[in-house]
């Protein structure tokens, strides 16, 4: 299996406050046939705790995962277009288990999808002021729970274009931002807003996030000088999830090194 590395950039990270929304979405293109798996329910169980945000306009459904000492950082984990399962619910315990506070949290108001029609369905009706608000609560819920740990976001498909959407639109709290395979930001202004270095993990094969839209994006980054660090694999979209039917066992195990590396530096 071929897994290069795309490209390494280092820049100064821009130094900009503004708060910026409505960033992306990944209702801005269309899933192609071929990303449209099915995914297996059976799922790690998880091992955190369920709770509730109180953010503006209501609460909002999340998962904490602690870890076993005091906090060495703090993720606000973003789920895929399935919603808030219990595999990214796994995913936060990982996170735990690295020393990090896991937050994940819950986009779609208490749904969750098993099949990829109902899954574009959520995805296509996700309130965007709502999940603005629950990335805001998420963020201040971290700052208020991980005794001034820093923090990051990280998600993935669609979690990973609301990581970036969370960290600029507040960029004053997101210390490090990790996307797997999710809808690039290309944007100068917006991106040179953000205060610490960005992780991309890409999918060559990939035809939703291709590979011209990850060049774009690195090129803008690069243009507003945010250190970041993007690695792509000879694999198809959502490869990091071994319960959907595009699964690459060696590229997830790489990749996820590569985010608990980075992570480490940058937390």
């Amino acid at each position: 299996m071929r897994i290069p590395l795309l490209v390494l950039t280092l820049a100064l990270p821009a130094l900009a406050q503004e708060h910026v929304h409505g960033a992306v979405s990944d209702k801005d293109a269309q899933v192609p046939v071929n990303q449209k798996h099915p995914i297996d329910p059976a799922s790690p169980r998880p091992k955190g705790q369920d709770l509730f945000l109180q953010i503006q306009g209501g609460q909002a459904k999340a998962y904490v995962a602690r870890p076993a000492a005091k906090p060495r950082g703090a993720v606000l984990v973003l789920h895929e277009w399935w919603g808030l399962n219990e595999w990214v619910k796994s995913m936060a315990d990982r996170l735990a288990s690295d020393g990090y506070l896991a937050l994940a949290i819950d986009l779609y108001k208490g749904k969750v999808a098993t099949d990829p029609k109902e899954a574009g369905a959520l995805m296509g009706q996700k309130d965007e002021k709502w999940g603005d608000a629950v990335e805001e609560g998420g963020l201040e819920w971290l700052k208020s729970n991980a005794g001034g740990a820093k923090v990051a976001t990280l998600g993935w498909c669609m979690g990973g274009g609301e990581s970036l959407k969370t960290s600029l639109n507040d960029p004053k709290d997101v210390n490090a931002t990790v996307i797997y395979y999710g809808m690039p930001v290309t944007d100068v202004d917006r991106l040179k807003t953000l205060r610490g270095p960005v992780l991309g993990i890409w999918a060559d094969k990939d035809g939703w996030i291709t590979p011209d839209k990850v060049k774009a994006f690195d090129d803008a980054l690069t243009r507003a000088g945010v250190k970041h660090e993007f690695h792509a694999y000879d694999a198809d979209h959502a490869f990091a999830n071994p319960s959907g039917g595009k699964y690459n066992g060696p590229a997830a195990a790489d990749a996820w090194q590569k985010t608990r590396t980075f992570l480490a530096k940058s937390l």
